[in-house]
């Protein structure tokens, strides 16, 4: 590899990490630390319990002992979201048909509500129950999802709370549906990425 080659992938390497180092992180759990971050329907009891993976290792992730509706386990804190501003949420999911299941939906529902739960909006699930997108996979291995959203998108103002729940509609079982590593962060403009690409290039060009 060239000289010149080897420097514009050292530019584009450290342009990639300034602008995920530029991202505010808002919201992150692993579930490593116990559910202290969450509580149940107007700040009671839920059906959600750390488990160790069920494919391994040494991690815990949120499994359900029982199925809800209307939300099951909502972030005590609200997140409270900039209306000019985009976030990306992440997160892991593991589906795992076991007898019983619905092999094509385990219940797995991500959205956010105003309250614990009041008005609220499904956003990511195995079904399309409530408007949800029907985009989390049930093949009985961990996925991983990242989306984009504004305050906007959402529709419930600047100040909200992230829920998660095993459906009881999908009519299934309780314990096939998973989550992990949830973290919500901001998106750096595009400006803000370019300004530190010219940031590199300008570095580089003083290099020579």
């Amino acid at each position: 590899m060239n000289s010149k080659s080897s420097t514009m992938i050292a530019v584009f390497t450290c342009i990639a990490a300034a602008a995920t180092a530029n991202a505010d992180i808002v919201f992150h759990d692993d579930f490593e630390s116990g559910l202290g971050q969450w509580t149940g329907k107007n700040g009671g009891i839920h059906q959600g319990i750390l488990v160790n993976d069920p494919l391994g290792g040494n991690n815990t992730v949120l499994g359900f002992r029982g199925l809800a509706s209307a939300g099951d386990l909502f972030t005590i804190n609200p997140i409270l979201l900039d209306p000019n501003q985009t976030y990306r949420i992440s997160f892991d999911y593991l589906g795992l048909a076991q007898a019983k299941s619905r092999i094509d939906d385990t219940g797995g529902y991500v959205g956010f509500s105003v309250d614990m739960p009041g008005l609220h909006t499904w956003k990511w699930a195995t079904g399309n129950a409530s408007g949800a997108s029907d985009v989390l996979i049930d093949d009985g291995q961990w996925n991983s999802y990242q989306y984009d959203f504004t305050a906007a998108d959402l529709g419930l103002g600047n100040s909200v709370r992230l829920m998660v729940e095993d459906f009881v509609g999908s009519q299934g079982r309780s314990d096939d549906a998973f989550f992990d590593n949830f973290q919500i962060s901001t998106v750096p403009t595009p400006g803000a990425i370019a300004l530190l690409g010219m940031g590199g290039l300008i570095a580089t060009r003083r290099r020579r």
